[in-house]
């Protein structure tokens, strides 16, 4: 893996895109977990890596961390700090490959993490951002959260909800539209309690009306005997940065059905 870092490290553009695809493939192919140093390494490397002016490097640089989180055990946690909001920036890049690596990461650190803590974090930068962009991505990236994680992380709905509220007067469309979206899928993983939820807020009365009428076209999902949905999350990407054989299951199976549903 040295090797491989130090390729990353070039000055040529095109030895670090090689490098990065090697280190990309090692880590793919490896069952060992890593070491401290080894984390560290290669944090600091993909750091550098995700402000590059090449946008696949970057990209890889983001699928390289996603490979890694899977290997990393608790060593990852001691780089969160630095790591997130350096993962939100590049929700906000020109090129929808990065912001979907991006996205897929942080559902990655969720996943070996806390759902909750790495939404908490990663809100402190992304909710307010100045940039529309990271605030529309970030609002898409913790709809798939709800839809992955809310059965079994039952504080991250109360985590976002607030903020998402707030999204609903933004003044971009596209963050109120992902905004709308992220409440229509709570709606569907809490059901009609979730109504319950929402009084909560004291909204205005024209901003409660224009919701219902979004919800009333959704039918929650239905829990069977052991208290998980019947149906499955909403899809994250079409395409998979994950090896299927590490992957998180929840987020194997997101991948499968936005590859299905065509979006």
């Amino acid at each position: 893996m040295e090797e491989a870092l130090e390729m990353a490290r070039a000055k040529d553009t095109k030895e670090r895109m090689a490098g990065v695809e090697r280190l990309h493939q090692l880590l793919e192919a490896s069952r060992k977990i890593l070491l401290s140093a080894e984390v560290t390494s290669l944090v600091d490397c993909c750091l550098d890596l995700l402000k590059d002016n090449n946008f696949r490097v970057s990209q890889g640089g983001l699928q390289c961390l996603t490979s890694a989180a899977v290997l990393s055990g608790e060593h990852l946690k001691l780089h969160f700090n630095a790591l997130v909001p350096a993962v939100v920036e590049r929700l906000g890049d020109g090129k929808q490959p990065v912001r979907d690596a991006a996205r897929r990461l942080l559902l990655t650190l969720m996943e070996v993490s806390s759902p909750t803590i790495i939404v908490e974090r990663a809100g402190s930068y992304a909710w307010v951002h100045k940039s529309w962009r990271v605030r529309e991505e970030f609002a898409r990236t913790v709809t798939s959260a709800i839809g992955l994680f809310a059965s079994t992380e039952l504080p991250l709905q109360r985590a976002i909800l607030p903020h998402i509220l707030q999204m609903l007067n933004d003044s971009n469309h596209g963050v109120r539209e992902a905004a709308i979206l992220c409440i229509e899928e709570m709606y569907t993983q809490a059901g009609p309690q979730f109504h319950e939820e929402l009084q909560r807020h004291h909204l205005p009365t024209s901003m409660v009306k224009d919701i219902n009428a979004r919800l009333e076209k959704i039918e929650p999902k239905i829990c069977s005997s052991d208290g998980l949905a019947s149906n499955l999350a909403p899809g994250e990407m079409k395409s998979s940065s994950l090896s299927q054989k590490k992957s998180s299951p929840k987020i194997q199976r997101s991948t499968r059905e936005m590859s299905l549903s065509g979006g």
